[in-house]
């Protein structure tokens, strides 16, 4: 089963970005990280996917979007895209 490509868009400084990231982690989930502190160029994208909202962390998962996802939320999502992918 192939993994999926994931992206998080949040802030080393949100507990919310940094609880997602130490799930994928423990997942051993590859992801890349995108902090919007230090690429304040992304705050637009990110709101444009939440109404007009800078929400931490959002998640892309191949073509979904996750919105603060719970751990749960958040693992079902990975496994569901990597039991998609050919």
């Amino acid at each position: 089963m192939k993994q999926p490509n994931v992206t998080v868009y949040g802030s080393n400084n949100c507990p919310d970005t940094t609880r997602a990231l130490r799930f994928l982690e423990s997942q051993q989930v590859p992801y890349e990280f995108r902090d919007l502190d230090e690429s304040p160029e992304l705050n637009s994208y990110v709101a444009e996917l939440n109404q007009g909202k800078r929400v931490m962390p959002t998640i892309q998962i191949d073509n979904a979007i996750l919105i603060n996802p719970s751990d749960q939320e958040l693992g079902l999502a990975v496994q569901q895209a990597a039991a998609e992918r050919p």
